[in-house]
């Protein structure tokens, strides 16, 4: 008779995301990930799969987790400067709760040049934000916040490229006053 399962499944891809996110997918042992995640080696081969498919599969949870956030901080009645300012500071200055950087800029560098399955899912996560930012400035246009003659989605691309970098620029822990600078200075095209 088979044993159920004694975790959380979410619980526990959180953690192999944490440390995957700490260390890069090449740096990460299966032995830090069982050590990590709390439970046996068969566990995880028989839930998430091998490494990579463990892989994929926080890089899908975590999409959902940065997606759910950015929906849940702002709101109709936010100008659109206070939209983006909002979605910026959220990515510069991450709450107690979230890990510096970003696993999908991560991913970008250390593993999507050289597998296909994985610069799939990053050119996905990379284009849902831009389209994410290309509806915010479809409302603002339309609410004549931003001018009419804007091409929006040149500037989602814009918007979505200096965000990418804010997420690379924390992991080297600049100073709270460069990154608002670089916000501002940023939005400024809005």
């Amino acid at each position: 008779m088979a044993r159920a399962k004694e975790f959380d499944y979410n619980d526990v891809l959180d953690k192999a995301t944490e440390i995957f996110l700490e260390k890069g997918y090449y740096n990460t042992s299966f032995q830090d990930l069982v050590d990590y995640m709390g439970i046996h080696r068969r566990s995880i081969y028989d839930t998430y799969g091998d490494k990579k498919q463990l892989y994929l599969k926080a890089l899908e949870r975590y999409a959902k987790f940065v997606n759910q956030n950015y929906f849940s901080l702002i709101s109709d009645d936010m100008t659109i400067h206070q939209k983006f300012e909002t979605i910026f500071k959220y990515s510069a200055f991450p709450m107690k709760d979230c890990p510096k950087g970003c696993l999908f800029v991560n991913s970008a560098i250390e593993l999507a040049p050289s597998d296909n399955d994985i610069s799939t899912q990053v050119k996905l996560f990379f284009e849902n934000t831009k389209k994410f930012f290309v509806d915010i400035l479809t409302v603002a246009k339309e609410k004549k916040e931003i001018d009419q003659s804007a091409n929006i989605y040149k500037i989602a691309s814009y918007l979505n490229n200096a965000l990418i970098g804010i997420r690379v620029l924390v992991k080297c822990s600049p100073s709270e006053n460069e990154l608002n600078d670089i916000i501002k200075t940023t939005l400024s095209v809005l």
